[in-house]
């Protein structure tokens, strides 16, 4: 009677299926990654050998990722050069389909109120997003002060009033996390000690605002009130002014300016749906 042999593989010629998804992981954060430094470029195409030390990777595993990205639309080929895809656009238009996207809507008619009521340079809604603020909204006057602050993009939660509105409201486990490394310093002004940090948070929990005056840009002063919901904060929204019209004597009143903000962003929370 014959037997059918079965060959088994050497141990070391079989990936475990941990293995295999460890390598699944990371090539999907490379993945991300690649996309990440193409969106940063805001509308400039990169170069296989741009991408590549922009992630961290070796130029044939860069070319890799980028001809599979361009295969589902997510980045477009000129020649040699790569930039933001098509795809892109799908989902940002799902994104209003997002929690974001819904905070986005709830806080629209608030955040022109608050314009329209004051003679701020910009109102911002942002979420914390990690260490960062993530802006999903952003309003400017046509001539009014350039800020870095772009919708989409993100900054050191701690060099904002938006990033001391929101953590001023946080569980102590989501702040721990946040100064756990040593805080950003955008500027001069940036809050360095993280004693000094908790000791801002503590007034702007008393106060119902937080301010920042040049910790995130040079020449500009923000108030922020935080967006609530279940008794913590999920957001909040923020007015710049120029320094110049904050200090002593200028037109900017700050407490004023926080009361409007508080007014907003309770109007806000008070329309979010429950979680």
């Amino acid at each position: 009677m014959s037997v059918d042999m079965v060959v088994v593989p050497p141990v070391s010629d079989r990936q475990p299926d941990a293995q295999v998804g460890e390598v699944a992981q990371s090539s999907a954060s490379k993945a991300l990654a690649v996309l990440e430094a193409i969106s940063r470029a805001r509308g400039s195409s990169f170069g296989v050998t741009e991408v590549a030390a922009d992630v961290g990777v070796p130029k044939s595993t860069a070319h890799r990722l980028l001809k599979t990205l361009e295969k589902h639309g997510f980045v477009g080929r000129s020649g040699s050069r790569y930039r933001v895809g098509g795809s892109f656009f799908e989902l940002s238009e799902a994104a209003r389909w997002s929690e974001f996207g819904e905070l986005r809507d709830t806080a629209a008619r608030p955040l022109n109120w608050l314009f329209e009521r004051s003679d701020a340079a910009a109102v911002h809604l942002a979420v914390l997003s990690g260490r960062d603020v993530l802006y999903l909204d952003k309003i400017t006057r046509p001539a009014g002060t350039r800020l870095p602050s772009r919708v989409g993009g993100r900054f050191p939660a701690t060099c904002t009033a938006l990033g001391k509105a929101i953590l001023a409201h946080s569980p102590r486990a989501t702040v721990a996390d946040v100064i756990g490394e040593p805080l950003a310093r955008i500027t001069p002004y940036s809050v360095a000690l993280r004693q000094q940090f908790v000791l801002q948070l503590s007034k702007a929990r008393d106060a119902g605002y937080a301010i920042e005056r040049e910790e995130a840009c040079h020449g500009t002063v923000c108030v922020a009130a935080p967006i609530m919901r279940d008794g913590a904060a999920v957001a909040a929204v923020s007015l710049s002014v120029p320094t110049l019209t904050a200090t002593r004597g200028g037109a900017a009143d700050l407490p004023a300016l926080g009361r409007l903000l508080v007014q907003a962003s309770t109007e806000i929370s008070r329309s979010l749906p429950l979680a």
